[in-house]
């Protein structure tokens, strides 16, 4: 077999892993094997805690706090 062949080899599998049906059945063989939690909307996309958005308002309630405790101190 020439080099024809490798270079078909190779656009072949390039254009399999870059499927996204191809993702998504791995993801999904991988979530399975390891069981964790489908990805999917109604499960909150996989996630099982608080959102980036929780994290967020919490980090800025700490700061604030932080901040305006620094300013009683000075006075």
């Amino acid at each position: 077999m020439g080099p024809w062949w490798l270079l078909i080899e190779t656009w072949a599998v390039a254009k399999l892993v870059r499927s996204p049906l191809f993702n998504r059945a791995v993801h999904k063989a991988y979530r399975k094997i390891n069981n964790l939690p489908p990805m999917e909307a109604g499960n909150g996309g996989g996630r099982t805690g608080p959102s980036t958005l929780d994290h967020f308002k919490e980090e800025l309630a700490v700061q604030w706090k932080e901040l305006t405790w620094q300013r009683r101190n000075k006075r």
